[in-house]
């Protein structure tokens, strides 16, 4: 449309024309439109406002342009926002990064990429915004629900034990009720146990549901399977100074501490214990207390006492 049939509407007030064009006195920064009953500049806006966190969760300069571009404060936005989706822009925008991280978590991306792929450059903050909308760290979720990873539940003497694998190593032997276990808070429902067929990922789940059965069968004392550690650096220092106690052999806090190199670190290294990813495996049902009681152990006391039995009845083979 050209000026002079912009003006006729005007001029006639012509409905048709509504939200076509809007036009303005210069020197008074007013504008003006034809009269619109279901006209909701705040709608728009919420929208509008929607679909920058939508597009540009990833990209903070860019996600910043936008929303200056929308032509109002972001605290006018924000409280626009908050009443058409009840809720604040910033929880919003965490929903969306978070929903990100998943999907490239579920593709096989690492934690960190998945991490910064989805807006983020302070890694605590990612991990303690997936752990409350998710019910799990990052990593874990990774080993559940990533598509390139082989999972199984095997029964045992000491209770469903679930089984997770890479291509290249095993990354999980835990209780199969740990999680809801460990945590009071809701958590993502784990994916069904799937092998996927002609891949190392499930030769590996398999191998290890075979050495299992051998060892709770008393013909196994040592595991031949590659291992894959997420931790920090004192915890897999632990985990590893963890495989060098004997088949049979118990050792307290205290010696591990010193096995080490930290006679100090009792506290730390219990802490550490209590979070190996992989039980059995790594036997972290060989520490007890000073005193030769039994401590906390991730599949309960009595499962700790029926291990620590097993292997002092020697082997068969």
């Amino acid at each position: 449309m050209d000026d002079n049939e912009m003006w006729q509407a005007v001029q006639t007030c012509d409905p048709a024309y509504d939200g076509e064009f809007f036009y303005a006195v210069q020197t008074t920064r007013i504008f003006c439109r034809p009269d619109l009953p279901q006209y909701d500049p705040d709608r728009d806006l919420a929208k509008a406002s929607k679909a920058v966190f939508d597009n540009y969760f990833s990209d903070r300069q860019e996600l910043n342009q936008q929303l200056k571009e929308l032509g109002v404060t972001r605290k006018q936005m924000s409280l626009v926002f908050n009443r058409y989706y009840d809720r604040k822009p910033a929880e919003y925008l965490i929903q969306v990064r978070i929903a990100a991280a998943k999907q490239a978590l579920q593709a096989g991306a690492s934690v960190f990429d998945a991490a910064a792929d989805s807006g983020y450059t302070n890694y605590s903050s990612f991990y303690a915004h997936f752990r409350k909308l998710s019910g799990m760290p990052p990593a874990k979720y990774r080993q559940l629900f990533a598509q390139n990873i082989s999972r199984a539940v095997m029964d045992t003497p000491i209770g469903p034990l679930r089984i997770l694998a890479s291509q290249d190593a095993i990354l999980c032997v835990e209780p199969a009720n740990y999680l809801e276990k460990k945590t009071s808070q809701a958590t993502d429902q784990v994916p069904a146990d799937r092998i996927i067929p002609n891949d190392p990922s499930g030769d590996l789940v398999k191998a290890c549901m075979r050495e299992l059965k051998e060892y709770f069968a008393g013909q196994r004392q040592r595991f031949d399977l590659p291992l894959s550690l997420e931790g920090t650096s004192f915890q897999q220092k632990v985990w590893q100074q963890l495989q060098q106690i004997p088949y049979g052999e118990t050792r307290s806090y205290q010696q591990l501490a010193e096995m080490t190199g930290d006679k100090n670190a009792s506290r730390a290294i219990g802490l550490a214990n209590n979070c190996n990813p992989i039980l059995i495996l790594i036997p972290c049902h060989r520490v007890i207390g000073a005193d030769g009681s039994l401590t906390g152990y991730a599949a309960g006391l009595a499962a700790k006492k029926l291990l620590l039995d097993l292997e002092k009845g020697g082997t068969k083979k």
